[in-house]
């Protein structure tokens, strides 16, 4: 026995998701996360090969293993990558500069990025992406918009994540039926007023039972339900 004694993960920067997982939770596609992640090799013009560095930093980079915390700057980034489609040098770049300015390792989940780092990152990628002022404007409000499906405690660190749920409504328009909480089912996906996995409500749902019956069961609006169904249907496609 040492006495040296380990250091204890918060279980918000617990290895608990596989990139398989994260993909559907956030309906991203998987190579984008294993790139963003774990890095990413790719060729020159010439035909030599070159290493690209991940853009966020892993919770368990051997293991291949992501945080909650990972979870939320993916959810972050997503946001708009879904309009925008910035390379992943150029996101790293930034990345890279929102963290020098806003002195910290995470910015993306920083406090700091919803007040001060919005503007920074929309300013630097303005020289690279080549948007309009209406442009700008549309990349300040998709940030804000997933930043506002963050909910964080009192210092300012995430604690839920409320996923999109619908892959063709507007972000703006999204309900908020589903959350992220490691604190509830192993971080896997629940409705978020009484805490029921989505997985259980599908398998119910195949099984033949009725909305109505699951909506009575659980006592939620039927529409929570078809939200939980409309969700894992997605993340099964």
């Amino acid at each position: 026995m040492t006495n040296q004694t380990k250091k204890r993960v918060s279980v918000f920067d617990n290895p608990a998701y596989p990139v398989s997982e994260v993909a559907r939770i956030l309906n991203m596609p998987a190579a984008t996360v294993k790139a963003w992640c774990f890095g990413q090799t790719y060729r020159l013009a010439s035909g030599s090969p070159k290493r690209f560095k991940s853009v966020i930093q892993p919770a368990d980079a051997s293991a291949r293993l992501l945080s909650f915390a990972n979870l939320c700057e993916l959810h972050v980034l997503s946001a708009i990558r879904r309009q925008h489609k910035i390379p992943l040098p150029k996101v790293r770049d930034s990345i890279d500069y929102l963290q020098e300015k806003l002195g910290t390792d995470r910015p993306l989940i920083d406090r700091q990025f919803k007040t001060n780092g919005i503007d920074l990152f929309v300013e630097h990628a303005s020289n690279w992406l080549n948007v309009s002022k209406q442009g700008q404007e549309s990349l300040r409000g998709e940030f804000a918009l997933a930043l506002a499906r963050i909910e964080r405690d009192r210092k300012g660190t995430p604690i839920r994540l409320f996923p999109f749920s619908r892959s063709s409504a507007p972000d703006a328009e999204q309900p908020k039926s589903i959350v992220i909480d490691p604190r509830l089912s192993f971080g896997r996906p629940v409705l978020s007023g009484v805490a029921v996995p989505t997985e259980i409500i599908v398998g119910r749902f195949r099984a033949g039972d009725s909305m109505v019956e699951m909506a009575k069961d659980y006592g939620v609006d039927e529409k929570e339900i078809e939200e939980a169904l409309r969700f894992e249907q997605r993340r099964a496609a």
